[in-house]
């Protein structure tokens, strides 16, 4: 092969290589006339150098027509000198350009860069660069999702931020403004590691960029957190929804504006034997009711209500079942009319409770009208909440013809609740003690006359253990209370009447006995100073002037403890000494022939007292029981014991005594009974069975213990006669100190005799 071949050759690579060249560096080459012509001339030399490298090659070609214009456009000299010159300069033409292109996309890629890094400080996102799986950069806001300062996040691993997640295919989305589509942008939800070792919800979206000149890749993450949170608990709330829409015993169904199933809830689709999905779409009215357009709400006010927005309800009777209707219209956010919903709610065992509790009310209604008393329940508000017949003809047309009525309109005719002490609130005392109370009331009747009520008002105890109102029975006492007052008023006529026996008795007795006393003192008296009683006789004398001076003294005494009168000189002191000391002193003369015995509590409370007038008390008793026993002989026993009365009590002379402690003396003789037609006079005084009275004698007793706030009672059968002998407790508690008394031999055992 030649030099001439070789040159062609090469020649020919080089117009080639120019060409390409020329259409690589400038596409648009065709666009502008001085390119167009440098274009052909390029062409031109190249297949002149493909045509001599096939001459030179000695291979006749089709080219050999472009030799004679190719010889004359460019002789050899213009080949071989001219056009390799000329080549270069349109090379560096070619470079020039070249280099200012890749220098403008570099100043872009400069100022996209700077940019990107400019809107990426700005956004609220995460922004992280990544090359080689190492952080290169973040932008201000990618340091505080994951908790870690911006140092700390440069050359770390990203896996150890971001859990990698491998993005499903639907995931992948085009990058905007990149018609070739070249690159992808990777959008998935995965999971965040934060420098405290928590997990946050993370959405990311990765795509390929440029960063420093080096191909990189961008990571945008976002928080989701709280919007996971709420997109879990919108879901929770959903599920929750349909379970409780499904699992709600009421039937729900949702209708659109043409009254066309569009949801019902699982009851109701089994109440219509269909499944859920079958009766979507299908008329309400005509499914239900056999009509497409029934006349439910035939009430003014339904309609008004309903069409204001509002729920109504309407009473639905099947021939077995109850229905109570809720219809609520559904409305869009313009206010236009869109359906409603429809929940029935079965009532028809809460109907059949009514029937059986209205036939309980009948049942117990008929039971309190046949009461006599007044019956009125009230509740704690003082409203009238039944009534029985007996009340309402007491009350005559008394009752307000409203609804509500209240106890005080209907009993006093008053505006305002019972108060004060004429008339107590019994509602008020039974809030205030949660016990029964009984009360008289003057009620009010409808002619204006007054009459007279017991009220017994009992409380109504609610599940709450307070009062929730009260069972109020009245009874009209105006005809007993005006007997007991004419009862009273003869009582009082009779009691001045025996009085005035008992006065003229007294005096009698008085007078009598102290006729007696006085004719013996006088007697005495006149036998002093007419001195003619011998001088040894005169002692006897004044000793019976002076026994019967303390006689009449002692007479005296018992008549002012009758009469509760005179000066008493309380001490708080124990029983038991005085009763021994007592026996001692009576017993004496021909008492001297009864037995004693005593049985005295060990522990007795102490009394508040006069000693003396005990004392008397004693005296009289045991005096009395002497002489019932001076013809038969016998024994007489005192026995001390503490009792305790746990509630009110009457006694023989109807007195009421109060509950507490009280000291109890029975004095036992055993003489002969009591006669019963004499019985309720022993007390009075003077009287006596036997032929001469002794004075005053158990009319004291009863005196001195009623002063003493106690009672005397007896009862008597034929082998003995016991007095019964009640003394409060002093209220405070003293140290008994008699030792000697406990030290006595008769003390020793329970029950001796003292002869």
């Amino acid at each position: 092969m030649d030099l001439t071949l070789i040159f062609h050759i090469f020649a020919t690579i080089g117009f080639g290589l120019a060409l390409l060249l020329a259409f690589r560096i400038q596409k648009n080459l065709l666009g502008h006339p001085s390119r167009i012509f440098l274009t052909l001339f390029l062409l031109i030399y190249f297949l002149v150098g493909v045509s001599n490298v096939l001459k030179e090659g000695g291979v006749t070609n089709y080219f050999d027509r472009f030799e004679y214009f190719a010889e004359i456009l460019f002789p050899p000299a213009f080949l071989f000198f001219i056009f390799p010159i000329f080549s270069l300069y349109i090379f560096s033409i070619y470079m020039k350009q070249d280099f200012e292109k890749r220098m403008e996309i570099e100043e872009s890629l400069i100022e996209s860069e700077k940019k990107f890094r400019n809107i990426s400080e700005e956004i609220a996102d995460g922004v992280a660069v990544i090359i080689d799986g190492k952080i290169k950069w973040v932008n201000k806001a990618f340091p505080g999702i994951f908790g870690y300062e911006y140092d700390e996040l440069l050359d770390m691993d990203i896996g150890s931020l971001i859990q990698s997640v491998k993005p499903s295919p639907s995931e992948n989305f085009p990058v905007r403004n990149n018609p070739s589509n070249s690159l992808t942008e990777t959008r998935y939800e995965t999971i965040g590691f934060l420098k405290d070792g928590s997990r946050i919800a993370i959405e990311a979206s990765e795509k390929s960029i440029t960063f420093d000149d080096r191909p990189a890749q961008q990571i945008i993450a976002r928080d989701i957190t709280e919007r996971k949170l709420a997109q879990e608990e919108i879901t929770r709330a959903k599920m929750e929804w349909e379970q409780t829409f499904n699992t709600v015993p009421d039937m729900i169904t949702i209708l659109d504006s043409r009254n066309k199933i569009i949801r019902v809830n699982k009851s109701m689709a089994e109440h219509l034997n269909c499944s859920p999905e079958e009766l979507i779409g299908k008329n309400f009215h005509l499914l239900v009711h056999g009509n497409e357009n029934p006349e439910e709400l035939n009430s003014p006010d339904s309609i008004a209500a309903y069409c204001e927005g509002q729920s109504v309800e309407i009473y639905e009777e099947r021939p077995n079942n109850h229905y109570l209707v809720s219809i609520s219209p559904l409305n869009d956010d313009r206010g236009n009319y869109i359906g409603s919903v429809r929940v029935a709610h079965d009532i028809t065992e809460l109907k059949q409770v009514q029937n059986e509790l209205e036939t309980t009310r009948a049942f117990l209604q008929s039971i309190i009208d046949g009461v006599a008393e007044s019956i009125m329940v009230i509740s704690r508000d003082y409203r009238i909440l039944l009534t029985n017949k007996a009340a309402s003809e007491l009350h005559e047309h008394d009752l307000p013809t409203a609804d509500t009525h209240f106890c005080y309109q209907v009993s006093h005719h008053s505006s305002t609740p019972c108060h004060g002490d004429e008339h107590p609130c019994p509602l008020q005392k039974v809030l205030e003690t949660k016990q029964p109370v009984t009360l008289v009331h003057n009620h009010m009747r409808a002619d204006g006359t007054e009459y007279s009520i017991e009220i017994g008002a009992s409380p109504i105890i609610g599940s709450d253990g307070e009062v929730s109102g009260i069972i109020e029975v009245g009874r009209d006492i105006t005809e007993k209370l005006l007997l007991e007052k004419e009862e009273r008023e003869f009582r009082a006529r009779l009691f001045q009447q025996q009085k005035d026996q008992s006065i003229a008795l007294i005096a009698k007795g008085i007078a009598h006995d102290f006729n007696n006393l006085l004719g013996t003192v006088i007697g005495n008296v006149d036998l002093l100073q007419m001195g003619t009683a011998p001088k040894e006789d005169e002692c006897g004398i004044v000793e019976a002037i002076g026994s019967a001076a303390h006689r009449m003294s002692d007479l005296t005494t018992q008549l002012l403890a009758y009469a509760k009168g005179g000066t008493y000189k309380l001490e708080r002191f124990v029983l038991n000494s005085l009763i021994l000391q007592t026996l001692k002193f009576s017993h004496t003369g021909e008492a001297t022939k009864i037995k004693i015995s005593h049985n005295l509590a060990k522990d007795l409370w102490p009394i508040l007292g006069d000693p003396n007038q005990m004392k008397q008390m004693l005296v009289n008793i045991f005096t009395n029981a002497f002489e019932a026993m001076e013809e038969t002989g016998g024994t007489l026993n005192v026995e001390t014991r503490n009792v305790i009365k746990k509630r009110d009590w009457d006694c023989s002379f109807h007195n009421v005594h109060p509950k507490g402690s009280y000291i109890s003396i029975d004095i036992t003789n055993t003489g002969p009974e009591i006669p019963k037609e004499i019985a309720s006079q022993i007390f009075e005084p003077f009287y006596t069975t036997k032929s001469l009275g002794r004075g005053l004698g158990l009319a004291a007793v009863a005196g001195i213990v009623q002063n003493h706030g106690g009672c005397v009672s007896f009862d008597s059968t034929t082998e003995k006669t016991t007095f019964h002998i009640l003394l409060p407790r002093a209220k405070e508690n003293t140290e008994n100190s008699e030792n000697e008394i406990l030290n006595h031999p008769a003390m020793t055992s329970g029950q001796n005799l003292i002869h």
